[in-house]
This record gives structure tokens, C-alpha cells and sequence, in this order.
């Protein structure tokens, strides 16, 4: 069995259809442009949600990305902010931290915040910009479209890849709590290779990694990846890659009640 087939299974079954997710407001997005930065003649918006949104811009002579975080959407941030939590101040701190460290991210350069009518308590920040960069996720969907378990080459490595990464994070001293296909930036070397950079930092924790800790993060990671014919397989095998030869942390980590919970989305048990 190849590298590039080790994950194949039989056709995914047919899901029940969902109710689509509410996108973001780009009238909230033009109007923190505004107000930040004196215009909203973005280059490209790169992204909506219902917690904020991207846009390219020009700044200072340089291409960077404008995020605007609303805040509203998420009921934990909306409480934070109300005791004085800063989401785009933690971002910076935490850019600037985890490049100490030798972590890859697109760095932060600058924070602030804004309010809307529909926001009061929004943030913004600034952030280097990598050209040709795409998410993971971005990727995944083009590659291998309908299909959440890695199987294309090049998603298997940048699988593989995603999980070394997370596990040198942790052993760093930091927990990153959102760590998935959408948080990780894909940039393509000269040679070919691929790089992995953070983005989106501002939920990340300088603090040691424990075993729930880690299980979470691994979990958060493993949801974009596993469908209903192969949970075990990939769970399995993302493991093995995220802590070679030690055998009690995969154990401990497999035995959280997150990860029981990923498996029996199955119905499956893990006997030890």
C-alpha cells in the first residue's frame, strides 16, 4: 500500500443535507475598513463569516490581510469582552510568542478595536500577507472534493505534516484550542515542498500542554479529516504520527472522553 492510498475506504455514504452556515456581513467588514484604515477599497475579500471577516489591503507600501472580528456571533467572546478580554491583543502577543519559539505563523503586526452599531466590542488586526498562500481546507476541497479522510498525495503529507507541527506547538508550551484544515496556511517552496503556517491566533494559550489539552486540540484537528467509514483508521494513524514510540500518551489521549466522543460518532469503543 502507498503513501498516497494509505487512507483509502469505500465511498463515503450520503449524508443528510444541513442547513447552511450564516455567512458574515461585508457591510460590517466595509464599515471597520472604514473606520480603521479611512477606506474599504479592499484588493480582495478573502474570507466571511459570521464572526468577521479578511480583506487584502495595501498598507504602508506592503500587502497585508485587515481581519475584523465581531465578536457578537460567539457567546463566549461576546461575555469575554465584556470583562475586557482582547481576542486581537492576545493575537499579537501570541504571534510574537510562538515565533520566539520557532513555530511558523503569519506574523501579526498590529491590533485595535472598533465599534459598530451591530458590533460595539469588535477588534481588527493586521497581518503579514503570503502571497499564493491557501488553507488546508481550501486545498482538501479542490484535491479530493466530497472526501474528509486524507487520500490524494499531497493532503496525506500536508495531513502527516499538520500533526508534527501541532505536536512541536505543544511541546512549546502552547495550546492552540482552534487548530484545524481553515487555521493552517499552505505555502508552496521553490523546491516543490510545502510550509505550514498559524493563522488565526487569537484563541492559542502559553500554558503546558496536558493530556485533555492535547486530546482536544488533536480532536478539533481530526474533524475535518474522519468520516463515518474510516473514524478509527485516521484517528489511529494520526496518533502514530503525533507522538511516535510513546505509546502511553497515545493511549491517554485516545481514552479522553473527546476522543471517545469522535469515536462513537460510530459507535465504536476503544477496550484500551
Amino acid at each position: 500500500m502507498t503513501e498516497a492510498t494509505a487512507f483509502q475506504t469505500t465511498a463515503p455514504a450520503p449524508q443528510a443535507p444541513t442547513k447552511p452556515k450564516r455567512r458574515g456581513d461585508r457591510a460590517e467588514l466595509d464599515a471597520a475598513g472604514a473606520q480603521v484604515l479611512g477606506h474599504n477599497d479592499f484588493l480582495d475579500v478573502l474570507q466571511l463569516s459570521r464572526r468577521g471577516g479578511l480583506a487584502l489591503i495595501r498598507h504602508q507600501g506592503a500587502l497585508k490581510v485587515f481581519k475584523f472580528i465581531g465578536c457578537q456571533a460567539d457567546w463566549k467572546k461576546r461575555w469575554a469582552r465584556l470583562i475586557g478580554w482582547n481576542p486581537a491583543r492576545r493575537a499579537v502577543r501570541m504571534s510574537s510568542e510562538l515565533a520566539k519559539a520557532e513555530i511558523p505563523v503569519c506574523a501579526v503586526e498590529d491590533h485595535g478595536t472598533v465599534s459598530l452599531p451591530t458590533a460595539p466590542r469588535a477588534v481588527w488586526t493586521i497581518s503579514r500577507y503570503v502571497e499564493n498562500g491557501r488553507t488546508l481546507r481550501q486545498l482538501k476541497e479542490d484535491l479530493q472534493p466530497g472526501q474528509r479522510s486524507p487520500q490524494h498525495a499531497e493532503i496525506v503529507q500536508l495531513f502527516e505534516d499538520a500533526l508534527v507541527l501541532l505536536r512541536k506547538i505543544h511541546d512549546a508550551g502552547f495550546e492552540h484550542r482552534d487548530y484545524h484544515a481553515g487555521n493552517l496556511l499552505v505555502t508552496t517552496g521553490d523546491d516543490g515542498s510545502h510550509n505550514l503556517q498559524l493563522v488565526d491566533l487569537e484563541t492559542v494559550m502559553q500554558r503546558r500542554a496536558t493530556t485533555l489539552r492535547r486530546a482536544r486540540d488533536v480532536r478539533r484537528f481530526l474533524e475535518n479529516f474522519v468520516e463515518p467509514d474510516d473514524y478509527r483508521e485516521v484517528i489511529d494513524r494520526a496518533l502514530e504520527l503525533y507522538a511516535p514510540d510513546e505509546p502511553a500518551m497515545r493511549a491517554g489521549i485516545l481514552g479522553t472522553r473527546r476522543m471517545q466522543g469522535l469515536l462513537k460518532k460510530r459507535g465504536e469503543r476503544w477496550d484500551g
